[in-house]
């Protein structure tokens, strides 16, 4: 399943991406700014899309349960990866993501 790519990239992007400097000051100005917030809302679900897309055909083949709650996927899967970023401040290898996915979804990934 694509998923394990998606996450390695993401965890790539979390640690090279100029905009993982300023996402965290655009989610504080989002709490206050309604128009920022629909751009917030626009850009998550443009990095949420290949996610959805994945484990949507995921779900068609039969690699995962008819009732996968996409969005509840997308956030078991990204939520440790941002978590590392910005809280806990530890490493976001590519080591980690694929172990998230390994435990989110399963070995056969």
């Amino acid at each position: 399943m694509d998923v394990m790519a998606l996450a390695t990239n993401l965890a790539h992007l979390l640690r090279t991406a100029k905009w993982t400097s300023v996402l965290p000051s655009v989610l504080d100005a989002a709490e206050r700014d309604p128009a920022i917030a629909e751009m917030y809302s626009i850009l998550q679900r443009g990095y949420s899309a290949p996610f959805e897309a994945v484990i949507k055909r995921g779900v068609r083949k039969g690699e995962l349960p008819k009732k996968t709650d996409a969005a509840m996927l997308i956030a078991l899967l990204t939520g440790p990866l941002f978590y590392r970023r910005w809280f806990s401040r530890e490493s976001v290898s590519d080591a980690f993501a694929k172990q998230i996915v390994r435990r989110v979804i399963g070995n056969d990934c």
